[in-house]
């Protein structure tokens, strides 16, 4: 039997216009840097429902390196639309993202961190291509991405203000209607 981690890797192999952008990344030369977040979740619900893969949500790519300014990241973007403008990228260097929704969050030590500090489970998944090894990052696994449950990381639960992010997400995605076996709890 497949594992989830088979599964996943399998998908993305299997979808051509994730593995072009995987392409695109590598040839960045980003410390650390992969595709995350809503493209892979996104993918990886749209087979396993049994829809047409549409990517409808931004390409995000995310690297790590602290020597590089923030500004650099526009540099970055400017690069991936001239070679592929049919994607809505997003490019962070998450050196600077930790403190993005809350002040007194603890610094972020690498792409892997980062990603794991998502807000939700599901979302926590990266990948990268490796010469041409494809690899996956995954801090929290990938058996809730396909279960199709959502739930809050641990640093979500926290308190209500990290809890009301998670919520407030919940709300504003609407995931449910376009993924009805998905199952979204707070723990």
């Amino acid at each position: 039997m497949m594992t989830a981690e088979s599964q996943v890797l399998q998908i993305i192999r299997d979808t051509p216009e994730l593995m072009t952008i995987l392409k695109l990344i590598r040839d960045q030369h980003l410390p650390q840097g992969a595709l995350a977040a809503g493209s892979i979740r996104n993918t990886v619900w749209q087979v396993l429902s049994g829809q047409p893969v549409r990517l409808g949500s931004d390409v995000d790519v995310v690297f790590f390196d602290p020597p590089r300014p923030a500004s650099d990241d526009l540099e970055i973007y400017a690069r991936l639309t001239a070679i592929a403008p049919q994607y809505q990228w997003q490019v962070k260097n998450e050196v600077y993202m930790a403190h993005y929704n809350f002040k007194d969050d603890p610094a972020l030590t690498s792409v892997s961190d980062a990603i794991g500090r998502f807000i939700e489970v599901p979302t926590c998944v990266g990948a990268y291509l490796e010469a041409n090894e494809l690899k996956l990052i995954a801090p929290h696994g990938v058996d809730d991405l396909v279960n199709f449950r959502c739930r809050p990381v641990p640093f979500y639960q926290q308190d209500d203000a990290h809890l009301d992010l998670f919520r407030q997400r919940m709300a504003e995605k609407q995931w449910q209607l376009k993924w009805p076996r998905l199952q979204i709890t707070e723990k």
